[in-house]
């Protein structure tokens, strides 16, 4: 029941940005908007949902091994955080020419909303994995309480953004979102003695990968002389040339434990043939 009310919670917190944006603007800004977010939400909720999927009976069968449990989830947060910055940092890089070669010219406004939105969508599989580690540990009151506070919290970022607008509003988000996740983390750590500054140092090589490759792509996407599908295209190769190439340089342990599975996959589908 703990479970269903967040759920349902966390449902109407994902729709009442529409409400406001509907209410206070016009329905053009809100089509910009709600396109931005749809392009947003391809690769952050495909994460989130292929993860908590994966994730909760793995680290169930560890309950009660304090030790395992935290090594396990540790090697979760580091990769799947690694999968989520390289997506959404070759998204924010590439936007312009991905939105006007997907969908048209006339949706170059919600290039700005998809980009400021890249943030808090980088996040959300990392709010997922904690949560999940919460639901692990039987802890389902802490998850519900959790999700009141961080919906309370949002009330100030909407008052913002109908008086200063939808992008400062957006930028109110990146303030909730680390508040959230700095909940999320420090009661999901604390069972596990998981702490914030342990799991954030796990994360950060990540982080700066992508945003140097970020950097990158971005200016090569100035640079290139050419069709707006060509130029994302060549942005998009540009991107996995170079997480790539650092992965295999640097030995990045994230990249070469998901090079291992990928390898694993492809040599029993072989084996089955």
């Amino acid at each position: 029941s703990k479970l269903l009310l967040s759920g349902l919670i966390d449902t109407a917190y994902r729709n009442i940005y529409y409400l406001i944006i509907g209410k206070y603007f016009s329905a053009v800004e809100l089509g910009f908007y709600t396109r931005a977010v749809q392009f947003r939400n391809l690769p952050a909720q495909n994460i989130t949902g292929i993860m908590s999927q994966v994730t909760y009976p793995v680290l169930a069968q560890m309950q009660g091994d304090t030790i395992r449990l935290k090594a396990a989830y540790k090697k979760m947060i580091k990769t799947v955080m690694f999968i989520s910055f390289t997506l959404m940092a070759v998204m924010a890089a590439s936007a312009e020419p991905m939105v006007i070669a997907l969908i048209g010219e006339q949706w170059r406004p919600s290039i700005i909303y998809l980009q400021l939105l890249v943030f808090p969508g980088i996040m959300y599989p990392l709010h997922a994995l904690n949560l999940n580690m919460l639901n692990v540990l039987g802890r389902s009151d802490l998850f519900l309480k959790l999700e009141i506070i961080k919906k309370l919290i949002v009330i100030p970022t909407i008052i913002i953004g109908i008086i200063w607008g939808i992008k400062i509003m957006i930028l109110g988000m990146w303030v909730n979102t680390l508040i959230a996740y700095y909940l999320n983390s420090y009661y999901s750590g604390k069972f596990i003695n998981y702490s914030i500054k342990e799991q954030v140092r796990d994360i950060l090589p990540s982080l700066f990968l992508a945003l140097g490759m970020m950097a990158v792509v971005f200016i090569a996407g100035k640079l290139i002389a050419a069709s707006y599908l060509v130029k994302f295209i060549l942005q998009v190769l540009i991107g996995a040339t170079i997480t790539l190439l650092h992965g295999e340089m640097l030995k990045f342990e994230p990249y070469l434990y998901i090079k291992e599975m990928v390898f694993d996959k492809l040599k029993s589908m072989k084996f089955g043939k």
